[in-house]
């Protein structure tokens, strides 16, 4: 038995293909249902050299013999993805004889995840599937081309399945949830939204460090060419004033070879600095504890439109200043004056603005100053105490709490 959890305490499962040190949203919701009283198990990936079990602030992580695919091949994903389902169907099915689970939170993608918990399903379990990314857009997007209508069939066919299976269907902001509705024709009741908020108890307002020589730039998470990092080096080579910033880009994934190669192409190595690897979630704040500006310079399509970037959250709790580019879910959070906002793949526009706060840092502060309001709408204390009565709902204890997500201010 864990340590501090109640010997008939209601159990939970959640499953995710991830890491689970370095996901946040996995994180919170794990430790926000610990903090609760429930008992907690999450299956994830397990990176080498980690243990197969560990218990960290209450929540005790399982992790299956297996590591993340990154890569571009349609087949590589399916045999990970089915890899791990099956690991889980025969882990969750296990787990449920001992621990009989209350509630399974199910974290896309893939969406049918969600079947490989049918046993405990069917044995009075309720299932909770938790779209991170909309499934059909997001790998239509990535494999364009003749069969990229069939993929998109098939997955949309999936996801419905997969809503229909689950108990409860939650997303992560409401662009999302409004795009589900409108283009699914799922009933609005059908998905909750549990906005994924930075954990402002861990990003909290840090000590804004002294402007002495270069202005640093901050970019951090996955490293992928959709986040916007090929327009963001083209921007940095256009800067006339490279010798008064400094640009750290943290984190690994698909385009870290062709970001270096980027870098390199344009001699830009003085410039920006390529740490390529991924810290856990809790030493995040550390890290950027000596940079001025935080950089989300995402390229804009039809799923990273609604997509609210979370390093854009972070930077926000941590009292940075953040240039960002104009999308639907930016534009429902955030007001014009919080963010420094350019057209979406505009390398010319991100070098203007590169070039102005190198030439006049003074005008940060007023955007310090106005992240103070947006730090208190987009609070993760709150969404946590949704999270928890929902599940306290399905576990049997309790009504769930309204929906008191607020945009700019304004209850939706």
């Amino acid at each position: 038995m864990i340590d501090n959890v109640p010997k008939h305490a209601a159990a939970i499962l959640m499953i995710a293909y991830t890491n689970y040190e370095t996901d946040p949203r996995v994180i919170r919701a794990a430790e926000a249902a610990a903090e609760a009283g429930f008992a907690v198990d999450v299956l994830a990936l397990r990176r080498p050299n980690q243990p197969a079990e560990q218990v960290r602030h209450g929540v005790r992580i399982l992790r299956v013999p297996q590591q993340r695919y990154r890569g571009r091949s349609r087949i590589g994903y399916v045999l990970a993805y089915g890899a791990f389902f099956c690991r889980c169907v025969a882990a969750s099915t296990r787990l449920f004889i001992t621990r009989r689970y209350r509630v399974i939170h199910v974290n896309n993608m893939p969406d049918a995840l969600v079947f490989s918990v049918v046993i405990p399903r069917l044995l009075g379990a309720k299932v909770i599937l938790d779209i991170h990314d909309p499934m059909p857009e997001t790998l239509g997007s990535k494999y364009s081309g003749p069969s990229s209508s069939a993929l998109y069939k098939g997955l949309l066919f999936l996801e419905r399945l997969s809503v229909a299976f689950a108990n409860r269907t939650i997303t992560v902001n409401h662009p999302v949830r409004d795009t589900l509705v409108v283009k699914r024709g799922y009933r609005p009741q059908t998905i909750d939204v549990v906005a994924n908020f930075a954990d402002d108890q861990l990003f909290k307002p840090m000590p804004y460090p002294a402007i002495e020589g270069r202005l640093r730039f901050v970019f951090h998470g996955t490293i992928l060419e959709r986040y916007g990092l090929r327009t963001l080096v083209s921007a940095v080579a256009q800067a006339k004033h490279k010798d008064k910033i400094q640009i750290r880009l943290i984190g690994e994934g698909d385009f870290s070879a062709e970001l270096q190669r980027l870098i390199k192409d344009h001699n830009l190595e003085d410039v920006i600095e390529f740490v390529n690897r991924v810290y856990p979630l809790h030493e995040i704040p550390a890290v950027l504890s000596d940079c001025h500006v935080g950089l989300v310079p995402l390229d804009v399509t039809p799923i990273s439109d609604v997509a609210l970037p979370l390093k854009l959250l972070e930077y926000t709790c941590l009292g940075l200043p953040s240039v960002t580019v104009e999308s639907t879910a930016i534009s429902y959070y955030f007001r014009p004056d919080e963010c420094m906002l350019y057209p979406p793949g505009d390398a010319f526009a991100l070098a203007r603005i590169l070039d102005e706060l190198a030439s006049d840092p003074g005008q940060l502060e007023g955007y310090r100053q106005r992240l103070v309001a947006a730090r208190e709408r987009m609070s993760w204390s709150r969404e946590k105490q949704k999270y928890v009565a929902m599940l306290q709902h399905l576990a049997g204890t309790h009504e769930p709490l309204a929906d008191t997500t607020t945009a700019k201010g304004s209850t939706r």
